[in-house]
């Protein structure tokens, strides 16, 4: 006979304690018990008039029944109940049974009690004590509940922010108007503030960067793929923008450097304002996601491909890889290329050089010509071309869109990985202000040397004229006159400009202050999103 699942049959170690109570003995209890067992998802005013035609009639109201219901985890879900699917007919022989699962969030039950034997959160709490001991020995006067947590209290709360964006818990707050089934994963239920109030005092002991090395998986890929994605942000204060979308709009936010590696594992994050350009983030981070994984060899988007980041990095010894934009070439003719190899497709790729020499520019390029369409170039540093084949750079650049784009994607829903999570600010001087006024002062001083070499020509012209008056040269003096003239309208155009640049530079008025967000939360969140990534990818490989 096949084997099937079936309905469990009421033995002793099924059935729940049937002690008499108040209201209802032993025998009725037992009833209800068999009744619920038979339709779990009857109704309980309907499973009251089929207890009541019984040959021991029960006098129990809905409200206590649905009471017993909730102590045997036998509660039907809120709504109307279906009807009763008609399903083909079975061959004979074969043992059918519907099974219901007993606990909400099934899968993250599952996966949870995968992952404790893998002591994936030990690493956590053994770097967030460490930052704890650290703070404690730094601040000695300080005192809140974060510094006398035991191990298990931490890993316990630990494991509630862990698995709320599972349960479709974005934000924390979301606790007071969801049930997720905590209790049953972590032994207890906790309430958004308490959750808050951890969430605040990791903060205070600066545990984000305690975390970042529990990200870097134990044999991390070969190549890392680095990105900048960016979160918008609205507030009242005036705070640094940049570019957040696509779309092209200017909003306050936060911007972060993220690294994947080879199989997609996240591996660094690091969260800077959305004002600062995403290339001198890349420079200012770059040994850190170097060290990070250990490699040193980087794939990033076409976005970023100025030549002082080549330069930059090269100096470091990094090796990168991008793509050229279409405006930046022009396919064969910009570069003194030599052929390399056919593809599949019937596309030539060719290596070389830019066809007129450009010594400040270390790069290499790598071109792809297919028989028919666009012409592709791809660049790379002197450690990529030491490293990779020029023929495998499509194949490696094409492989970050899955490997980090798509997965960014794949959590922004369910990992809640474009939340913003803190609402603190810091206040500083304004870098727009400032920028602004740089390229007004670097203008006016450009201005006000032209401004002064009009004036020493417009006097040299005017000794001239005198010179000629003492003397007695009608001919030259109209000659000198038209030419001071000349000089004279010069000087006072060049004045004009340099009177121009200074009224805008007039008009920024003061030193001003603007915010940026403190990130401190937003990187425990993110790193805790990475995480819960990076473990669920070993998962559904085990599965």
């Amino acid at each position: 006979m096949p084997l099937a699942l079936s309905q469990p049959t009421l033995t002793a170690g099924a059935r729940p304690p049937c002690e008499a109570g108040r209201k209802l003995g032993a025998v009725e209890m037992a009833l209800v018990w068999q009744a619920l067992h038979e339709d779990p998802q009857c109704p309980s005013r309907v499973l009251r008039d089929k207890v009541a035609q019984s040959p021991a009639p029960l006098q129990i109201s809905v409200r206590h029944l649905n009471r017993w219901r909730v102590k045997w985890p036998l509660s039907r879900r809120k709504g109307r109940p279906r009807r009763a699917e008609n399903s083909p007919p079975l061959p004979s022989g074969t043992e059918v049974g519907r099974v219901t699962p007993r606990r909400s969030f099934v899968g993250v039950h599952l996966f949870a009690h995968w992952l404790e034997p893998q002591g994936a959160l030990g690493p956590v709490v053994t770097q967030l004590h460490q930052a704890i001991q650290t703070y404690k020995d730094t601040h000695p006067e300080e005192d809140f509940a974060l510094l006398h947590h035991h191990q298990q209290t931490l890993l316990r709360r630990l494991q509630a922010l862990f698995f709320a964006a599972r349960f479709g818990i974005k934000t924390l707050t979301g606790f007071d108007t969801h049930a997720p089934p905590l209790p049953t994963l972590v032994g207890r239920g906790y309430h958004s503030s308490t959750l808050l109030q951890c969430l605040g005092q990791l903060e205070r002991v600066a545990a984000a960067p305690a975390l970042l090395p529990t990200l870097v998986p134990v044999q991390p890929g070969p190549i890392t793929s680095v990105d900048g994605p960016m979160i918008a942000y609205g507030s009242r204060w005036s705070m640094h923008k940049g570019k957040s979308t696509m779309l092209g709009r200017i909003r306050g936010g936060s911007q972060a450097v993220s690294a994947h590696d080879t199989a997609g594992y996240a591996v660094f994050v690091p969260y800077d304002p959305p004002a600062l350009q995403l290339s001198q983030l890349i420079v200012a981070d770059g040994q850190k996601v170097a060290v990070a994984p250990g490699n040193a060899l980087f794939v990033i988007d076409r976005a970023v491909n100025a030549v002082a980041l080549a330069q930059a990095f090269d100096t470091q010894g990094l090796g990168w890889l991008g793509m050229l934009d279409d405006n930046e070439h022009a396919g064969l003719a910009s570069v003194a290329a030599t052929e390399v190899a056919t593809l599949q497709d019937g596309a030539k790729v060719y290596r070389g050089p830019w066809h007129v020499p450009r010594p400040e520019d270390p790069r290499h390029f790598g071109i792809v010509a297919p028989p028919a369409g666009k012409t592709l170039g791809y660049w790379g540093t002197p450690k990529v071309k030491e490293t990779v084949e020029p023929i495998k750079w499509p194949r490696v650049y094409r492989a970050r869109s899955e490997i980090q784009e798509n997965s960014c994607k794949r959590m922004l829903a369910p990992g809640a990985l474009k939340t913003n999570s803190g609402r603190k600010k810091i206040v500083g001087p304004d870098r727009h202000q400032q920028r602004a006024r740089a390229q007004l002062n670097q203008s006016l001083a450009v201005a006000q040397k032209r401004v002064d070499k009009k004036i020493e020509a417009h006097k040299a012209h005017q000794d001239k004229v005198a010179e000629s008056t003492s003397q007695g040269q009608s001919k030259r003096l109209e000659q000198r006159q038209r030419a001071l003239v000349r000089v004279e309208k010069a000087r006072k155009d060049t004045q004009d400009k340099r009177d121009q640049l200074a009224e805008p530079a007039a008009a920024l008025g003061p030193p001003r202050e603007r915010a940026d967000r403190d990130f401190r939360k937003q990187t425990l969140m993110t790193v805790r999103t990475l995480l819960l990534e990076n473990a669920l990818m070993s998962f559904m490989a085990v599965l």
